[in-house]
């Protein structure tokens, strides 16, 4: 792509709207150094300098098009937790609209964690449940997108494999955004 073409799209960007549906989660880092191994196990002892946290999986697409985009939106699980609430805050001070997100009692919001010490990742632990959303919940989602197809220019579907994105759920949008003559 030639840079002016790159700069026409950007020029009209900010006037768009995107849906961007699929898995979401929360991404920590904890941040700290390395002085000494454990004497429980051949592993190194990392003491805590900070933290820090940041959208994850299709929330953090939504973040990077927020850039661009003045209208994003975001639609997937959260877990009615405190990792689910801390995302929740996060996108909505990048004012990501999440209205059409799920909030799921019985779901734990996926977090991944990555311990780094002196710039190199040491470990990254995942806390996560491969669950789809259920009849129910697919109805509303393809509902709510259905409802907001008119001031909506594109959608995307942003998949890593945690089982949001059903085939059901993925058919019916993409069917519905053709139909509408929307990009996906």
């Amino acid at each position: 792509m030639k840079l002016t073409r790159l700069q026409q799209i950007l020029d009209r960007a900010p006037s768009k709207r995107i849906i961007v549906v699929g898995d979401l989660m929360l991404d920590e880092f904890v941040w700290g150094k390395v002085a000494r191994i454990s004497p429980e196990a051949p592993v190194p002892v990392v003491e805590v300098t900070g933290e820090s946290f940041f959208p994850g999986g299709a929330a953090n697409v939504a973040r990077n098009l927020r850039e661009f985009v003045d209208r994003v939106a975001v639609v997937g699980l959260f877990g009615k937790d405190r990792s689910g609430q801390q995302l929740r805050d996060l996108l909505a001070d990048k004012k990501i609209d999440i209205s059409n997100a799920i909030e799921d009692e019985t779901f734990c919001t996926i977090v991944k964690t990555r311990i780094i010490a002196r710039h190199q990742q040491v470990v990254r632990v995942d806390r996560e449940q491969l669950v789809g959303p259920s009849p129910t919940q697919i109805a509303r989602v393809v509902a709510a997108i259905r409802n907001n197809l008119p001031e909506t220019d594109a959608i995307i579907f942003e998949d890593y494999g945690k089982g949001f994105l059903t085939t059901k759920l993925v058919t019916e949008i993409a069917c519905d955004a053709h139909a509408a003559g929307k990009i996906v």
